[in-house]
């Protein structure tokens, strides 16, 4: 890992616990959620595709994807984020499957 690769994961790591307080990041608020939701429907072609979240974070998005039906691969450089994302998707019901670091 490069000096700089190193240092970007170190920043995301130090933010993984508080990011989801953000009110667009955890995705928390029904409205926003449900906004976040209608969106990824328009973007999605249509049927369960397989989905490749690059930069899951804390894995919002990759949850509301895997609850729409896709199969979501999500991935993210910092391990702290990673954590936080198999947390979130670990306690979803239904289950859906958790990011890789």
């Amino acid at each position: 890992m490069s000096d700089d690769t190193a240092a970007i994961a170190g920043y995301w790591d130090a933010a993984a616990l508080t990011f989801d307080d953000e009110p667009d990041h955890g995705l928390r608020a029904e409205r926003t959620r449900a906004a976040w939701a209608r969106s990824l429907h328009t973007w999605m072609p249509p049927g369960a595709v397989d989905v490749l979240d690059v930069g899951c974070g804390t894995g919002s998005l990759s949850l509301l994807l895997a609850q729409a039906g896709h199969r979501v691969t999500g991935v993210d450089l910092a391990p702290g984020m990673v954590s936080q994302a198999r947390a979130k998707l670990a306690a979803a019901r239904p289950a859906v499957p958790v990011p890789r670091g």
